[in-house]
């Protein structure tokens, strides 16, 4: 199905151009008329239009815009007026001629209404309004359980609300890791304390909450197979249904394509609630590792990010910036660092007191030669390549899709030095064979405390 012959070819150009959003703005003004009224004079319109967006008439120059027709004018009413005639050259309105007048009306198509409704969804996501898809379902087939005619109205209902149920659960899944992804990349308190406590909480309340209690899936999943099954058992009230449906639903050629819709849906319905629950843990699962992540994200915010711990986070994080790796190359300067623990090997100390020896002559030091002092540095450079490090990573991930840092073996400080190394060129738009996912836990690897960062192979 070609989209564009639903809708005119010039439909979204509005929406690209460089006045965009006084053309949204204008939409919404739109939108707003045709709720109150099924069509309305263009110069009502007009009016709307100037008493709504007066400021950003003033604002918006539409000099540089591929008009259908010159803008004449550069006061309010000439932007009003051509604003109108864009939106109708876009498809977005029609001019209708009233019968008894030569007046000029206003109408939205269908199509236009749709978009206009799914951009006040995203821009204001209170104006989403919830269905208790669930309970609609149960009660359609509840009534048709004792109005025995209503069978085939209850099963069109359940099939569409299921199926906006389940588009639904996983709009909220996905929500769940925009939420996770925005708190993942703010760095200061407020922001996700607000985002949290508002933002998420407001959503939460709103959207995942009642899937749990008043619109509750557990509790009519069970009522609703059962009253779907009773319809496949019972031959004679399914087969009034499917002669019903052939007989009186317009969309059906024959009897064998109603028979086939009625029980597609109806399988369709009781396969989505046999496996509804796996998709309710895992949007429950995701809401608990969400909140768990940001509580540990407040907590060390507010705890380590002036300790060193943090400073050193923030440098691995900031590794895909090329000045920062050429500032480490230059400047960091890595040294052997031991220490005592209750691991440590105990020697006792010997009594006998030490004798002073014979003065070791020094020996006379030559400069070193430039040449000498160069190969010294490349071979310092050859000993930590990009080569070396990438058979290092290889080693370590093996076969497996990812590793985290306790998987990596570090027998040697070598092996710290290449991890260091490896993290810091993890950058996903680098040509490394990995990327990495930061974690504030912190273990302890063979006695080196590193933080516990996730290294993803790339597909």
């Amino acid at each position: 199905m070609n989209l564009f012959e639903k809708i005119p070819e010039n439909f979204f150009s509005i929406l690209v151009s460089k006045n965009k959003n006084i053309y949204i703005d204008a939409l919404f003004v739109l939108g707003e008329a045709f709720r109150q009224e099924m069509s309305i004079p263009r110069e009502n319109i007009i009016a709307r239009l100037i008493n709504n967006l007066e400021e950003q008439f003033n604002q918006e120059d539409f000099s540089e815009e591929d008009e259908t027709e010159e803008l004449k004018d550069n006061n309010i009413a000439s932007k009003a007026y051509f604003l109108l005639r864009k939106l109708k050259w876009a498809g977005w309105i029609e001019i209708e001629m009233q019968r008894d007048s030569f007046e000029e009306h206003i109408i939205l198509p269908d199509y236009s209404i749709k978009f206009i409704n799914l951009l006040y969804t995203i821009v204001d996501e209170d104006l989403i309004e919830y269905n208790s898809y669930v309970f609609a379902t149960y009660s359609s087939l509840k009534l048709a359980s004792i109005q025995k005619g209503e069978t085939y109205n209850a099963i069109i209902t359940a099939y569409t609300n299921t199926i906006n149920l389940i588009n639904e659960l996983k709009t909220l899944y996905n929500s769940l890791g925009r939420f996770h992804r925005k708190m993942c990349n703010q760095e200061n308190i407020n922001d996700i304390i607000n985002a949290h406590f508002l933002e998420y909480k407001e959503y939460s309340d709103e959207r995942i909450f009642p899937r749990f209690t008043r619109d509750s899936v557990p509790r009519y999943k069970a009522p609703i197979r059962e009253m779907l099954k009773d319809i496949l058992v019972d031959e004679a009230r399914l087969e009034n249904t499917i002669n019903y449906a052939s007989k009186n639903i317009r969309k059906y050629k024959t009897r064998e394509e109603a028979e086939n819709d009625i029980l597609n849906k109806i399988r369709t319905v009781l396969e989505i609630y046999e496996n509804i629950d796996l998709t309710m843990n895992e949007i429950e699962r995701k809401n608990t590792d969400y909140i768990r992540a940001s509580v540990n994200r407040i907590q060390y915010l507010l705890t380590n990010d002036k300790e060193l711990k943090g400073k050193l986070v923030n440098i691995l994080k900031n590794a895909k910036n090329e000045k920062v790796i050429e500032e480490m190359e230059n400047k960091v300067q890595l040294l052997r660092q031991e220490y005592i623990s209750k691991d440590s090997i105990y020697i006792r100390n010997s009594k006998d007191k030490s004798k002073q020896g014979n003065p070791i002559p020094l020996k006379e030091e030559k400069e070193i030669d430039e040449k000498i002092d160069r190969e010294i540095a490349n071979s310092l450079k050859n000993k930590y390549s990009n080569k070396k490090i990438k058979e290092f990573m290889e080693n370590n991930f093996k076969d497996k899709p990812f590793i985290n840092s306790s998987e990596i073996e570090l027998k040697t400080t070598e092996d710290l030095i290449l991890l260091i190394l490896a993290t810091i060129k993890a950058d996903k738009s680098s040509k490394s064979f990995y990327y990495i996912e930061d974690n504030d836990e912190i273990i302890d690897n063979n006695g080196y405390k590193i933080p516990n960062i996730k290294f993803i192979r790339r597909n």
